[in-house]
């Protein structure tokens, strides 16, 4: 992430931070950025994490990450316990890494 902000800094573009709370709103989100060529970060809260799931939010930004070659984020927006903090981080089965 710090990459891709200090290279949309030098071309002075910004990273939009957009929340979603379904597929489909993230899939507008995504096509958008896509289109435009701009990265972008997708917000889900704690109510949305609960409504999609932790797991399914995070296998939906990578597919879409990793499909397109795309740079996609996602963050953990308005949270407000340890523990929501520790299930956004690393849901339980799921390696953020690859």
């Amino acid at each position: 992430m710090r990459d891709v902000l200090d290279e949309v800094q030098k071309h002075h573009v910004a990273v939009g931070h957009f929340n979603v709370g379904d597929f489909v709103t993230l899939k507008a989100v995504f096509t958008s950025a896509l289109e435009l060529n701009v990265p972008a970060i997708v917000g889900v809260s704690e109510g949305e994490r609960q409504f999609i799931g932790d797991r399914s939010i995070a296998a939906m930004v990578r597919s879409l990450r990793k499909e397109f070659g795309f740079r996609l984020f996602l963050n953990a927006d308005h949270v407000h316990s340890p523990k929501s903090v520790r299930r956004a981080v690393a849901p339980p089965s799921l390696d953020y890494c690859r």
